[in-house]
């Protein structure tokens, strides 16, 4: 074996090792409400794109090729750890030392919030396993910069091609996946000239064969699209946010409007700028979302008012996507929602008659790993931890710093492009977002960590295998040296 990858391999070793632990404890997989539903797609039906055709082609994969979940869970596992294995290698070749590196890829499998997310039953965690490998594939192609003729380089059109299944991933994974790719896609393009046309044709490309996919394949298959509420479920939080700061600014129209689907009083009680649910969830409002007669008048009255009063509108989404960008909950209303390792009662009712229905249940392979599963991760919800563990604005501003002092001393800015990630999700969170949920922002706490030890990075790179180091990651020091 190559000396360069004994380290990497190492820490596949090890990441595997911890996460197939946190897999044994919760056997085969931690649920969430939403499992619930990718296991009745793929059973007894219908097929509905409201969460994620890919990710329940693979769950379908699952039951039928070994009957239960455990399969797909412990793939997950096995693609993250591939992943932080990668991330060493590829640190590396900038100069950072790979036992950092690999210490930190350990600490991200070791924590409850990060180790546990991987063996969630979640559409979501294939997402940030696409998202988190954008980060060494940039690394990679930060590294062959400067080389003699690099933008001709058969390694970089492989890296690029790499990068455009990552976000096509991320698009597929998660509805609104194409919008964290087309923002991330700004400062890439920008920061790495020479490849500018490439890496707009990659982005592009994934974003438009995921609106291909979900606008003309899936119908046309017969999969079915997916309910309104989910577009128009927030808009209704916040004409309740509106009404309640500013009832005057609303006319009389708009009031009565809103009377046809809730009193008003209600209205104002429901509102809450931290989650839509408190809105959503209101009897009357889930029928005005199905109603083809007054849904389209209160997304006509919410069009109103957000070109009336753009200030409530803004502030409503600002609040409500607080996960984003506040380092600390606010108590009460904004507290973070971190989803339990027990699956919720409700959704038994639901399979009730589901030929799978014993792939569901909890059937841990140690009782030992369980109790102590279960404790690390009670210990971990310890409301003094919350903002270090379970929200990643801390680790997303971490991560600006740390890439912001690394570019800074090698006089490249280019670097700053490993950020790009972690800016695309920060910000397309801001538009739409339902609650103030950990999992919107838990990639910011993978690539967070993972990147504190580059500010351990040496003055001069390692040798890139297979060239020479890149001029350009090089610092002016280490170049007259």
């Amino acid at each position: 074996m190559p000396p360069r990858w004994r380290l990497p391999l190492a820490t596949y070793v090890a990441c595997q090792v911890i996460f197939l632990a946190w897999w044994a404890a919760y056997y085969p997989a931690i649920l969430s409400y939403d499992s619930v539903f990718y296991v009745l797609h793929v059973t007894t039906g219908p097929w509905v794109d409201n969460h994620s055709v890919l990710y329940d082609s693979m769950v379908w994969l699952s039951l039928h090729a070994t009957g239960g979940l455990a399969a797909l869970t412990l793939a997950q596992t096995a693609a993250m750890s591939a992943g932080l294995a990668c991330t060493v290698a590829a640190f590396r070749r900038l100069g950072v030392p790979g036992r950092w590196t690999a210490i930190a890829a350990v600490i991200v499998a070791a924590l409850p919030p990060t180790g546990v997310f991987v063996v969630y039953l979640w559409k979501d965690v294939p997402y940030v396993i696409c998202g988190f490998l954008i980060v060494p594939t940039v690394t990679y192609l930060l590294s062959l910069r400067g080389l003699p003729d690099w933008r001709r380089d058969r390694r970089v059109n492989a890296l690029i091609a790499a990068l455009g299944l990552e976000m096509l991933g991320m698009s597929l994974f998660r509805l609104n996946g194409f919008t964290v790719v087309a923002v991330a896609a700004i400062p890439l393009v920008w920061l790495l000239p020479g490849i500018r046309i490439r890496l707009a044709a990659a982005a592009g490309s994934a974003i438009c064969l995921a609106f291909l996919l979900n606008l003309v394949v899936y119908p046309a298959v017969g999969i079915q699209r997916a309910p309104s509420s989910l577009a128009f479920g927030p808009a209704y939080a916040d004409l309740a946010v509106a009404y309640s700061q500013s009832p005057a600014s609303f006319t009389r129209t708009d009031t009565s409007v809103m009377a046809k689907v809730a009193p008003l009083a209600t209205w104002r009680k429901a509102a809450n700028c931290y989650d839509s649910d408190s809105t959503t969830k209101l009897p009357q409002i889930k029928a005005a979302l199905r109603s083809p007669k007054l849904n389209p008048q209160l997304v006509a009255l919410w069009s109103r008012v957000l070109k009336r009063s753009p200030n409530l509108v803004l502030g409503a989404r600002i609040c409500r996507s607080s996960i984003a960008w506040s380092i600390f909950e606010a108590r009460g209303y904004g507290m973070t929602q971190i989803q339990p390792t027990r699956p919720p009662a409700k959704i038994w009712p639901m399979v009730r008659h589901n030929p799978y229905r014993t792939a569901l249940l909890s059937r841990p392979l140690s009782g030992t790993l369980h109790r102590l599963a279960n404790f690390l991760w009670n210990a971990s919800r310890a409301r003094q931890l919350d903002w270090l563990l379970f929200r990643g604005a801390f680790w997303a501003y971490l991560s600006y710093l740390v890439l912001l002092l690394f570019a800074r001393a090698r006089r490249n800015w280019a670097v700053l492009a490993l950020g790009a990630i972690v800016a695309g999700q920060q910000l397309a969170i801001l538009p739409d977002t339902p609650a103030p949920d950990y999992r919107y922002m838990i990639i910011e706490i993978f690539i967070g960590i993972m990147l504190v030890p580059v500010l351990l990075a040496r003055d001069r790179p390692a040798p890139a295998a297979g060239g020479p180091v890149s001029a350009r990651v090089s610092s002016p020091q280490s170049a007259r040296r």
